[in-house]
């Protein structure tokens, strides 16, 4: 079975065990709901920050939604009796938290080649 069949079957499994339709997951997650769905569909494959993303907002760690034998265990619930082999998740950072990407100048043979070339 593929990575992404496996995230697909467990992600809609923690999803409709928790109650939450595919908005509400996608809110919580900071994704669009199409995107969510697309996943549970095997039409796309996830980004390592989706995957992340749907497991803090699910409140599970990243691993459980990626393990093949977590597809017939029941969903665990997000805190447990024993605290044992539980990982701290932090929450993905918002979008206002992202910082953009800084452009460099051109070389001088692009700007030329785009008629911006400086003023001697």
């Amino acid at each position: 079975m593929e990575m992404r069949e496996t995230l697909a079957r467990i992600l809609k499994k923690y999803r409709q065990a928790q109650g939450l339709s595919q908005e509400e997951l996608g809110h919580r997650a900071e994704l669009d709901r199409t995107y969510i769905s697309s996943l549970e569909r095997c039409v796309y494959s996830a980004t390592v920050d989706a995957v992340e993303r749907l497991a803090a907002a699910l409140n599970i760690p990243a691993l459980e939604l990626l393990t093949p034998s977590n597809e017939s265990a029941e969903p665990k619930s997000s805190s447990s009796a024993s605290g044992e082999g539980d990982v701290a998740m932090s929450p993905a950072p918002s979008r206002n938290d992202v910082k953009p990407v800084r452009k460099g100048r051109r070389p001088a043979q692009m700007r030329a080649a785009v008629g911006k070339t400086p003023s001697p």
